[in-house]
């Protein structure tokens, strides 16, 4: 119900006076009571002797890179550097964290329709749930939490980063910001409070975030009916494809799909002196990241003489490089398989749809209320109030649906980076690290990368993979005897996600898996990852053995890898034998990048040209499409056939086969395959077109009609079709289907458009005797800020190198390269 503003202040206070008995709850109630970490206006003032002092030391297409004494005056001078290129994306982060986007932009428009934003995951999220779940779960509890886990040195990054950051806005003035935020009431100074909410929402990127709605929404039942529902989805309904499908498509399950279909992906080689030519190790990054919004990167170049020398980039916010280099070892990261969250069955008390069975025993769940402003019609300011609730197992969450709130069964999430409080820590050490080895020991320390494999190599030639994501702390006999439900067990087999038993307090977890039950290999030839899991990043290497919940469901050690991870395989086989066409064997840092421009599609030259073989027969092949309408091949087949099995700007067949592919489910269901899956041969198997499957034939009658549909020739080339505008100029952008990640909701007006995922930050690095040679860019460049001239100048730079056959950017390391950078300045702030 809505609430005028003068009772506000009496809200607070009784929130103040619950009771509180779990920590998750505690941690609730602060939400509203304050505790920030604003600087005193009556504090003395600063004394003569700075409190922070950066050189920022610009490059071309407005890479910072921050020079200071201490790690205070490195985030000092990198919040000033991040500031002026996202102060409008950033301000309106920080409006989503204080859960405020109600108050600034609304929570319904004039026909009562909720107002959404775009989320970090490709969907819209309510405004008003959105602010209920970041109240509930970003307090101030939680800050000094993360504050007190922390070390001095980070603690001081983001006292310098939050200085910097506030020095940018007092300089500017709001009046005097970027046009997407000029005068805008929401932009604020920050907090460190807010420093630390972020990076807690940086960690649960990979699991809570996925649950905004669901969260900040879930409220019990408002009826109780005369007898509880039964719990639904039982073993023999599980039999029917139906019922599959509604479960598989219930909201909540829908949350998943971007990490359950790999669609976060990203590509990453670790190359030792078995396969460079140089003896010295390589890398490539390609993280296949959000274009908008808190998961886009930044480049950066953080230097405190003596302690701290690392380039590369980070997510908005966080401080620190991610992903990059030092004059020692290179690393990138891929997303993980791991299972970061579980979810809770809970059997409710028929009475009374707040209580849940624990051993036999109802309990009631804790109960937190809560108030968000909300702007209305008129401008004035009502409030509504909505009590979270949340249960030994963590907060309650419903979509609604499937997994709706009912009197009989209500669900629960778990999630293992809420209290990863170390995450910056962990990253800090990775940049310290002077080899392979020495990097897979830091991460091993903290054990606290959130979502993400690592993939190295360093000057010496020693090549690593090692994933110390965060994952639940489950153990195999936890998982055999709590995931028991008809549906848990079916959910876990088709898609991975971990639903448990709520009811059984043994069935219970805290923590993460430590690292000495996760899995790495030190190799001198290479490493691959192209988000499978663990099992198979080398051609003679199995990692097997570790706990399942790493990798469950179609993950599981021994799965069948997906296209990317085969292409990474044989391009890198390819090289070394010769076979790709190339001159000599093994890799320098110009081969590495012409193997990976070519962007061979590997699944379709193990499969396309004996379904061609099969299906384009006679004079004039036709297959009926799903609607039973035949329909002619001719014209597809023809393309096909001259395809040349790679996604080059200027391929004809590639968008055809794209579509093909995308209406076949990507070939995955093993019914397409001659030769079925053998996990002795992961990059070969399966392969071959299986004569007795009829939906192949289909799909491309589909994707015929497709392309008519959009009045678009079957031989159309990806230059016609990838193409974004920036400042009023088209610029084609380059890749795949994989690369350029054009999926749902993307085609509009016959263009794909801006990606909604892509080729982000890459990176190619190598060693001489100097230090590291490094080359790549920011692909959607370095402000998010339309009349930035660092707005665009990457993208058109990205586009040139597969357009025009230029280079890939030089990343300047040493002071020298630096320096001798064409765009240098150096500007010099302290205060």
């Amino acid at each position: 119900m809505l609430k005028s503003d003068s009772l506000e202040g009496a809200w607070t206070a009784c929130v103040a006076c619950v009771p509180r008995v779990a920590v998750w709850a505690v941690l609730l109630c602060l939400a509203a009571c304050g505790g920030s970490s604003d600087s005193n206006p009556n504090a003395p003032s600063a004394p003569a002797s700075p409190a922070f002092s950066a050189e920022i030391r610009y490059t071309s297409y407005g890479v910072p890179h921050v020079k200071a004494d201490d790690f205070k005056g490195a985030g000092y001078g990198y919040g000033f550097a991040f500031a002026t290129d996202h102060i409008c994306l950033f301000a309106q982060e920080l409006v989503t964290l204080h859960g405020e986007r109600s108050r600034y932009f609304g929570a319904t428009d004039a026909n009562g329709v909720p107002i959404t934003y775009l989320g970090q995951f490709g969907d819209f999220t309510p405004n008003l749930s959105s602010d209920f779940f970041y109240k509930a779960l970003m307090t101030p509890a939680l800050a000094q939490a993360m504050r007190t886990a922390t070390g001095a040195e980070v603690r001081d990054m983001v006292t310098g980063f939050v200085a910097g950051y506030n020095r940018y806005l007092r300089d500017q003035g709001v009046n005097g910001l970027p046009t997407e935020c000029k005068g805008a009431a929401w932009v604020k100074p920050m907090t460190e409070d807010d420093a630390y909410y972020r990076f807690s929402q940086a960690a649960m990127a990979g699991s809570s975030m996925q649950f905004i709605n669901a969260i900040g929404s879930a409220q019990p039942p408002l009826a109780k009916p005369a007898a509880a529902s039964p719990v639904k989805f039982s073993a023999i309904a599980l039999t029917k494809k139906s019922t599959q499908l509604a479960l598989l498509n219930s909201p909540l399950m829908q949350n998943t799909r971007w990490l359950q279909e790999h669609a976060i992906g990203s590509n990453g080689y670790g190359l030792g002196k078995g396969v460079t030519q140089s003896g010295a190790g390589m890398v490539l990054g390609n993280p296949h990241f959000p274009w908008w919004g808190a998961l886009r990167l930044h480049q950066l170049h953080i230097t405190v003489p003596g302690k701290y020398d690392v380039m590369g980039a980070t997510l908005l916010g966080t401080v620190v490089p991610l992903i990059g280099f030092n004059k020692d070892v290179a690393w990138t990261h891929t997303f993980s398989t791991d299972n970061r969250f579980t979810l809770f069955q809970l059997k409710l008390d028929p009475a009374d749809a707040t209580r849940y069975q624990v051993d036999g025993i109802y309990k009631a769940m804790t109960q937190t209320p809560l108030s968000v402003q909300v702007l209305q019609a008129d401008g004035s300011l009502a409030v509504v109030q909505r009590t979270m609730y949340g249960t030994d197992f963590g907060p309650l969450l419903s979509d609604g649906a499937t997994f709706g709130w009912t009197s009989a069964a209500a669900f629960a999430i778990r999630d293992a980076n809420y209290s990863n409080y170390q995450l910056l820590d962990q990253a800090l050490l990775n940049g310290k690290a002077s080899s392979a080895d020495g990097l897979r020991q830091a991460l091993a320390t903290y054990n606290a990368m959130p979502w993400v494999n690592t993939m190295a190599a360093d000057r010496t030639g020693k090549a690593l993979f090692a994933n110390y994501s965060v994952a639940a702390n489950v153990s195999d006999a936890k998982l055999g005897a709590c995931v028991n439900s008809p549906m848990a067990r079916y959910l876990m087999a088709s898609n991975g996600v971990v639903l448990m038993d709520g009811s059984q307090s043994s069935c219970n977890w805290t923590g993460s898996l430590p690292a000495a039950q996760r899995p790495y290999v030190l190799r001198d030839d290479y490493i691959v990852n192209a988000n499978d899991s663990h099992w198979f990043p080398n051609q003679n290497t199995r990692l097997t053995g570790y706990p399942k919940i790493i990798a469950t469901g179609p993950d599981a050690e021994g799965s069948v890898q997906g296209e990317r991870t085969r292409t990474g395989h044989v391009q890198v086989l390819d090289r070394m034998s010769g076979a790709d066409g190339l001159p000599g064997t093994g890799f320098t840092l110009a081969n590495l990048q012409q193997v990976y421009q070519k962007s061979r599609f590997f699944k379709a030259e193990m499969w396309l040209d004996e379904f061609l073989a099969a299906t384009c027969t006679g004079a004039a092949p036709k297959a009926a499409n799903s609607s039973g309408v035949i329909t002619d091949l001719t014209a597809a087949c023809a393309v096909l056939a001259g395809w040349k099995k790679t996604e080059g700007l200027a391929d004809p067949g590639a968008l055809l086969f794209r579509k093909l592919y995308e209406l076949s489910g990507e070939l995955k269901a093993a019914s397409y395959w001659r030769v079925p899956f053998d996990p002795a041969d992961p990059i070969y198997t399966p392969k071959g077109f299986n004569t007795s499957n009829t939906q192949a034939a289909t799909s491309l009658a589909d994707a015929v009609g497709w392309f008519a549909a959009q009045n678009m020739a079957l031989a159309e080339i990806n230059a016609k079709r990838q193409v974004v505008v920036r400042g009023s100029a088209p610029v084609v952008l380059p890749g795949g289907r994989y690369t350029f990640n054009n999926v749902r909701g993307s085609w509009s007006g016959g263009l794909y458009g801006d990606p909604v995922y892509g080729n982000s930050y890459m990176q190619f690095v190598t060693f001489d005797a100097n230090g590291p040679v490094a080359q790549g860019m920011l692909t959607y460049s370095q402000s998010s800020h339309v009349f930035s001239a660092h707005n665009a100048d990457q993208t058109r730079a990205y586009s040139d190198i597969y357009l025009k056959g230029t280079s890939w950017i030089k990343l300047p390391f040493s002071d020298a390269e630096i320096q001798a950078d064409t765009a240098y300045k150096s500007v010099k702030i302290s205060e």
